[in-house]
This record gives structure tokens, C-alpha cells and sequence, in this order.
């Protein structure tokens, strides 16, 4: 729930009634403040957000049948039983590090860590390795493995057996199989796709470590989503669903193969169709929404001035990329209408995404008096003159709240319409399903992952109109995930043949 300033509490006294606060002709930061609490948390009551549900449930379920944009199937049809074991090599490949891990499995009966990196390296990809033409990035990479594997004897990928990789690859791939896929353009500035456009990738980083003295062999290949999915399946079987939220959104979920419609599958060979009851399916959920999904002004200025506008309507009410933007545009409507800021309008916030979610954190996570510590972080952050007012904070904390709460009550209607697909389809042995959780804003926002979780539990107790609720769905972290994740792809894979 939200607590709110003093100025809210009088503002909606019976002595001036909230209509008559929006209807002022010169907006006040108190007029303004409630009008966001209004637009913003109006429609996440546990009615609305049931029929939002309903409403998305019916996209996803279209969405599977048809369309090349979103419910993507992977090539990851089983998940862990939890007795897979060994020691894999796992590369975490992003835009700005490279992550090299060996990471060890080891069954429940056997040790309590199930899941444990025994050794990391981890390397900046900065703007001159961006630049790396052609296959010279993968040699780039294959140093920093051969760098990494000398600490690691017993592994060090010089034996006659092939050490076996697991890859979390963040960048657009033509996927062709669970162990490889054509690299696609990659964007953020990198130039080794323009030669290598169409090539597999896990045979250009084997050719290159082997260069380097390296006998590997990339055994899985995987996205961030599945990656999560599949790295705390391994230590809760409970798990069918997975969550990344954090400068961008998506979920991966574990489906019946029959559930999709044939140009979903029209990619695939005949020997992976007779082995595949299951799927681990890539929703790329950020695309839903429109139309389900109330927005406010500021909201609806964000999508028009977008470069893709209508693109991920989700992704922009709910994610790091874009929360700070929502609060940006809020600000300069204030300091324009309501004095905020004393009427100037910080030159730090003059270009579009120029606020970090990270201050939206710092405002809503301060316990200090009188929010004396995110004013001091503002202040130097934003370049003021002077630390903003107390009625300034004020302001800046409710809206905070409010862009937190509509963001954790949308993602937690997206996830339960999930939820409700996957029940439909796969009834559950158990009454828990345990959703795995990743990313910055689920894991590290104050108070995120417990609003989302309330707000599905409200949102199924809504649902059962009075029943009898025998289902229990929990977001639980999943640290590491990327790593993790294609270590248990790898040996998965090494269980199926």
C-alpha cells in the first residue's frame, strides 16, 4: 500500500474532494500529485487487473498458434530432473562483459549447494572490442577462456575429451538447433556480425579456441529466459515459468509442444519433433498489452516520441529502461505547471532517457527524515542549485510510488495470464508454481518482487470469486541465472544422448 505525504491526506479531507483539486486551472504540486496517484493506480484494482488478465490470456493464447514476433519455441524441450551432474564451462556473452565460468552440478543427495561457480572471470567489452572486425572478436574471446582456464586444472580444455560450453548469447540468432544458430546483425555499436552475418556461432568459438590450444565444444545455446527457467528448475522442480526484468522484460514457459500452432514448428527437423512432448518457449512478453494495458499522458507521449512506437507496450510501463523516463516526462510537466524545482527545469534531464531508474529506486527506498539523503542524491545527481524543497520530495516521492506500483501490477497481470495458459495446458501435479526471477528491477528495486507477488495472489484469490484457492504461484530469485542456466542446458543435453 502506499503511504502517503501529508499534503495528500489533506487534500483529500472532505473539505476539498478530489474532483475539485483536478478541476483547478493552474495545476499545484498537490493538484498535480493526486492526478498521478489517480491515473496511476486506478486501474490496478483486483477487478481491473482479473480482466486484464482475461484479456492477455486471450493474446497469448493467439499468439501461439500464429506469428513469427513472439512465442517463440526454442530447441530446449526437457527440463532438469535435478540429478544432473558435472562440470561445464558456461560463457556469458552481453553487450558490455564477458563472463567466463566453470560452473559444477551436483544432485541434491549429494551436497547442498547444487548449483556452485568454481571459478569466474569477467571481462569489459568496451568500444575497440566492439570494433573487432569478423572472427577477431571470437578470437578476443577465446583469450580471455584460455586466460580463465589456466586456473582451473583438471579443466583446462587441452584434454583429448572436449570440454563441454554452455552459451548465453544476448544478440539476435537464427537458432538451428539446441546447440547453435546463424548470428544475425548484433547492434550496440559491434561490427564483428558484418563478416561472420549467417555463420554458426558455436563453430566460430570452437575454430577459435582452438586456435588457442582449446579443444571445446558449445553444447547448448541459449537465451537469457531459458536460462533462468532451466537454472532454478534445477534446484526446485516446481518451476514452469521464468522472469527477466530488468533494463528490458521477457518470460520463457514450459508448454506442450501441441499447443502450438504448425508454422511455429515449421523449422524443425523430424528427429526433434518425435523427441519433443515439451517446449521451453521464449514469449517475448514485452510485446504485449496494447489495448489491455491503461496508460496516462505521459505514457502515450513516450510511445509516440519512440522510435518503435506500439513495439513493447509493456516494456515501456514497466521496465528499467523506461520507468525513469515516465518520472522525466512527469517532472517537466511539473516544473512547467506546478513550480517544481522552483520553475527550472534541470538541463541534466533535457535528453530523452536521461533519468536512471536508479534514482526512482534511491527516492522510493529513502528512510531518512524528511527524505534529507535521495534530496542530496537529486541535488548532485541532477546538477540543481540547491537541494529540492520538502514539498519538491514530496511530490517526487508519491510519483515515485505510483510509477512503481502501476509497473509491478502490470507485470504481475502479464505473469498471471502466463500462469493461467500453462495451467491450461499442463494442470499441475503440485498447487505451486514457482516462477524463476532475474534482472535489476525484480531483484534489486525496493519492494518490486513482493508488490508483484501480492498483486498475484490477489489477482488469483479475485479470480476464484469465493472457491476454495488451491494454487499457489512465487516469484523466487535466480542469481546468476545466465550462467547457471547454460551450464543445466549442457547437461541436459548430455542426458538425451
Amino acid at each position: 500500500m502506499l503511504l502517503y505525504p501529508s499534503f495528500v491526506q489533506e487534500v483529500l479531507s472532505p473539505r476539498m474532494p478530489f474532483h475539485h483539486v483536478l478541476r483547478s486551472s493552474q495545476p499545484t504540486l498537490k493538484s498535480l500529485g493526486l492526478e498521478v496517484v489517480e491515473l496511476f493506480t486506478a486501474p490496478i484494482t483486483s477487478q481491473r487487473m482479473c480482466r486484464m488478465s482475461v484479456k492477455l490470456q486471450q493474446r497469448y493464447l493467439e499468439k501461439l498458434k500464429v506469428g513469427t514476433e513472439c512465442m517463440l519455441p526454442s530447441f530446449n524441450h526437457t527440463l532438469p530432473s535435478g540429478q544432473e551432474a558435472g562440470t561445464y564451462l558456461a560463457l556469458d556473452v552481453g553487450g558490455s562483459t564477458l563472463r567466463v565460468a566453470l560452473v559444477e552440478l551436483c544432485p541434491e543427495s549429494q551436497r547442498a549447494e547444487r548449483l556452485k561457480i568454481v571459478h569466474l572471470s569477467t571481462s569489459s567489452i568496451n568500444d575497440a572490442v566492439r570494433r573487432l572486425p569478423g572472427a577477431s572478436f571470437f578470437d578476443w574471446m577465446a583469450e580471455r577462456i584460455a586466460d580463465m582456464l589456466t586456473d582451473c586444472p583438471g579443466h583446462n580444455g587441452r584434454s583429448a575429451q572436449p570440454l563441454p560450453v554452455g552459451l548465453s548469447w544476448s544478440f539476435p540468432v537464427e537458432q538451428t538447433s539446441a546447440q547453435g544458430g546463424n548470428i544475425q546483425g548484433m547492434g550496440k555499436g559491434f561490427c564483428c556480425a558484418q563478416a561472420t552475418m549467417d555463420r554458426d556461432l558455436g563453430e566460430l568459438i570452437t575454430a577459435a579456441c582452438r586456435d588457442h590450444g582449446l579443444n571445446l565444444r558449445v553444447d547448448a545455446l541459449i537465451n537469457d529466459s531459458c536460462a533462468t527457467l532451466l537454472s532454478r528448475a534445477y534446484v526446485e522442480a516446481s518451476t514452469s515459468m521464468s522472469l527477466v526484468l530488468g533494463t528490458g522484460a521477457n518470460m520463457a514457459v514450459h508448454l506442450p509442444v501441441s499447443c502450438l500452432g504448425e508454422s511455429k514448428l515449421q523449422d524443425r527437423h523430424a528427429t526433434w519433433l518425435s523427441q519433443a512432448e515439451m517446449v521451453t518457449i521464449n514469449t517475448e512478453l514485452s510485446m504485449f498489452g496494447k489495448g489491455i494495458l491503461p496508460t496516462s499522458r505521459w505514457d502515450d507521449l513516450l510511445n509516440k516520441s519512440h522510435v518503435l512506437p506500439d513495439f513493447q507496450p509493456l516494456e515501456y510501463m514497466t521496465t528499467g529502461r523506461y520507468l525513469g523516463e515516465i518520472l522525466r516526462l512527469i517532472i517537466a510537466e511539473a516544473v512547467g505547471t506546478a513550480n517544481l524545482f522552483e520553475g527550472h527545469f534541470p538541463s541534466a534531464l533535457k535528453e530523452q532517457y536521461s533519468l536512471d531508474t536508479m534514482l526512482l529506486a534511491a527516492v522510493e527506498g529513502d528512510e531518512s527524515p524528511n527524505l534529507a539523503k535521495s534530496a542530496a542524491y537529486l541535488q548532485k545527481t541532477l546538477g540543481l542549485d540547491s537541494a529540492p524543497s520538502a514539498a519538491d520530495m514530496r511530490f517526487l516521492r508519491l510519483v515515485v510510488q505510483s510509477i512503481s506500483k502501476r509497473a509491478a501490477a502490470y507485470m504481475a497481470v502479464a505473469m498471471h495470464a502466463l500462469w493461467a495458459v500453462e495451467r491450461k495446458f499442463n494442470p499441475a501435479e503440485s498447487s505451486r508454481t514457482t516462477i524463476a526471477c532475474n534482472g535489476s528491477v525484480i531483484e534489486k528495486y525496493p519492494g518490486f518482487r513482493s508488490r508483484c507477488q501480492a498483486y498475484i495472489s490477489d489477482i488469483i484469490k479475485c479470480e476464484s470469486e469465493g472457491r476454495r484457492q488451491d494454487s499457489e504461484v512465487v516469484l523466487e530469485l535466480a542469481g546468476e541465472a545466465a550462467i547457471l542456466g547454460a551450464a543445466v542446458a549442457v547437461a541436459i543435453g548430455e542426458g538425451q544422448h
